[in-house]
């Protein structure tokens, strides 16, 4: 009698998925290597030097992992002006913007100040008058999301706070950091870039 055991076992062997599996490890980026995917940026003027990306005005730090739905993002900014730094979350093909974690350093002419504020959409839902940042001083900078809980801190001190009740389908996500600053040769510097996935 011939063999018959592998032919059982090759329907069970999955093909290999073409799309990455979203992040359950954690992601550090302390930028000691030049950038490689998952990971790129938006300005030609952003690039790793001295273990740091450092860049002249606007840009984002992108981040196509894709990320499970529960994680901590820990980081470290500055500018050498006033500027604003925003955490942006995208559905997993990068195309919808589902939240805004702004860490801002601008006035705002809707908020009528400097403030932090969450985001869901173009919609605010949690803004926070005592977590601002401001020029020539580095900022720990942490968002985390869990279950539906969404929390931003600054220097450790808890910021704004959102339980979104109907949270967007989908398991994934694609992640920005993306600094606005007020002139083009403003300084900006990130560094020590954290991802940890919530088993």
């Amino acid at each position: 009698m011939k063999p018959f055991l592998p032919f059982l076992l090759l329907p069970l062997v999955a093909a290999p998925s073409p799309r990455f599996a979203a992040e359950d490890k954690d992601v550090v980026q302390d930028f000691s290597k030049p950038l490689a995917a998952p990971w790129s940026v938006t300005s030609k003027t952003w690039k790793v030097e001295g273990g740091e990306l450092r860049g002249t005005g606007d840009g984002a730090l992108d981040y196509a992992g894709p990320l499970g739905p529960d994680f901590t993002l820990t980081f470290r900014a500055k500018t050498s002006e006033k500027a604003n730094v925003e955490v942006k979350l995208y559905d997993e093909t990068g195309a919808k913007e589902l939240y805004t974690f702004a860490f801002l350093g601008k006035y705002h002419s809707v908020l009528d100040g400097v403030k932090s504020c969450i985001l869901k959409g173009e919609r605010f839902v949690n803004v926070d008058p005592k977590t601002w940042i401001y020029p020539g001083r580095t900022f720990d900078l942490e968002v985390r999301r869990a279950k539906g809980q969404h929390q931003m801190f600054v220097n450790g001190a808890l910021g704004p706070f959102f339980v979104d009740e109907a949270p967007p389908g989908g398991t994934q996500f694609r992640l920005k950091i993306l600094v606005s600053c007020e002139g083009k040769d403003d300084a900006v510097v990130i560094d020590d870039v954290k991802i940890v996935a919530k088993k």
